[in-house]
């Protein structure tokens, strides 16, 4: 690895611990997702498609245990397993986003509802406080592609 690389993958890696949470909630909600997914292709009767998600929820899975157990370095696991945490963490700053749009719709078409307001306020300030974390993680774990692009180009 070059210079710009180990540099990148340094500061991903430095993620790892402070924000293990979201990294697995990020994992969390993929391999929920990719699970559902292998089911609806069972039913359609698409088994190698069915096959691919299932693969694709273990990778999840273990990329999940292997970040809130701290199996290996936190190095090794950026820098051999970069796409897959890039990829769950586009997918969970997606959601929360449309969660906090959701809770900002609700409170803006009833602000006068008391029992729900505070539910619908705390919401928005959770997922925006997710998003915005995962903003950071994205940048960090991009940055890190980008490197190994150049790296390999």
């Amino acid at each position: 690895m070059t210079a710009h690389t180990e540099s990148a993958v340094d500061s991903a890696a430095g993620t790892l611990l402070t924000h293990s949470a979201i990294y697995c909630l990020a994992l969390g909600y993929d391999r929920e997702e990719f699970r559902l997914l292998a089911r609806k292709a069972e039913d359609k009767g698409l088994p190698h498609m069915a096959e691919e998600y299932h693969q694709q929820a273990d990778l999840a899975a273990g990329l999940h245990h292997a970040v809130s157990w701290r199996f290996c370095e936190d190095t090794e696991l950026i820098g051999t397993h970069w796409e897959p945490l890039l990829a769950a963490v586009v997918r969970r700053e997606a959601y929360e986003l449309v969660e906090a749009d959701r809770a900002r719709k609700h409170l803006a078409e009833s602000p006068n509802d008391a029992a729900w307001g505070d539910i619908w306020q705390w919401e928005r300030k959770r997922a925006e406080r997710n998003a915005t974390q995962l903003a950071e993680l994205k940048a960090k774990l991009t940055a890190v592609r980008d490197a190994l692009r150049t790296a390999t180009a």
